[in-house]
């Protein structure tokens, strides 16, 4: 294959479910279908236990990459109309809230309209976009209808227009999963105050298995020296640590607040029956999960 051939190849691409991403290949006891869910043209579905996408059907809208809480969903999201600061408001339904978050925390602050008012879907959108920028602190959207998207521009303004045309052709013609823009969808890195989840482990039931640990696709939780540590403002909701949990320990609400990082004592311990160390959230226990898990009888009760 020549270089054009491959070049001009480079440019196509389909959407894709990152395995390496993806709870469901973290756990089979993950139940998030979100993607499925968001995706009106029935184009994902699952195969043992596991979504693949029906690239036939798959109209590349960009809504299972938005709807993914683990950025597992890979491929280009449609481009949104912008003008100084401002997002267009077009005849097409309105962007996604976390993508409305999104751009206002990058420095968008005025959605407009050409028209005399917006769609009731634009409207709700911004009620409901504003009144979580309100408990996140951050100014809401103007809104303005009417306005002119006239071809007046300062010299300043035009050669700005320009410079981002430019830009914008060589994005178009370079690879293109140099232009996957999957990870930018991760709505906590704009917020780094702020934690959208709270997670709450019920100390009775938790034995400390650590597989929430281990299987945390955001890396929530650490364990440092004698503390473990849940770090809320990374949670993006996918729900696998609460699934997964043998204990049904955890809990996993949505919920904005000031960001915060939960700290649980770890005591180091000696089974008094096996003798082995183990680890242990609770200062008064003695023997191990697995040794406090076996009947009082169990030595008594096998055969030979």
């Amino acid at each position: 294959m020549g270089f054009v051939e491959m070049w001009v190849e480079s440019l196509v691409y389909d959407y894709e479910i990152l395995s390496s991403a993806c709870v469901h290949h973290k756990s089979p006891r993950s139940s998030c279908e979100k993607c499925l869910d968001a995706c009106q043209e029935g184009a994902i579905i699952l195969t043992q236990g596991k979504p693949i996408i029906d690239n036939q059907k798959c109209t590349e809208c960009g809504k299972c990459m938005v709807a993914c809480p683990v950025q597992a969903v890979t491929g280009i999201l449609p481009k949104q109309s912008f003008f100084q600061k401002k997002l267009i408001a077009t005849n097409i339904e309105p962007p996604s809230i976390k993508e409305l978050l999104i751009y206002n925390a990058k420095g968008v602050t005025t959605i407009a309209c050409e028209e005399k008012e917006f769609s009731q879907a634009w409207k709700d959108s911004v009620e409901e976009v504003n009144l979580l920028l309100d408990q996140l602190g951050k100014a809401p959207f103007m809104t303005e209808t009417e306005t002119s998207f006239g071809n007046s521009y300062s010299r300043r303004e035009l050669f700005s227009l320009l410079k981002k045309e430019s830009q914008s052709l060589v994005r178009q013609v370079t690879p293109a999963k140099w232009r996957f823009n999957h990870l930018d969808l991760d709505v906590n890195q704009y917020y780094p105050d702020h934690q959208f989840f709270d997670v709450t482990i019920a100390h009775e039931k938790c034995t400390f298995c650590k597989a929430c640990k281990v299987t945390c696709p955001k890396t929530c939780f650490r364990l440092e020296d004698n503390d473990f540590t849940i770090n809320l403002q990374s949670c993006s909701g996918c729900m696998l640590c609460q699934e997964l949990c043998p204990e049904k320990a955890i809990t996993v609400t949505s919920s904005i607040a000031t960001a915060v990082t939960k700290c649980l004592e770890v005591y180091q311990k000696t089974c008094n029956l096996c003798k082995n160390s183990f680890q242990t959230l609770h200062a008064q226990d003695e023997k191990c999960p697995v040794c406090a898990s076996r009947r009082a009888d169990y030595l008594n009760s096998q055969t030979c």
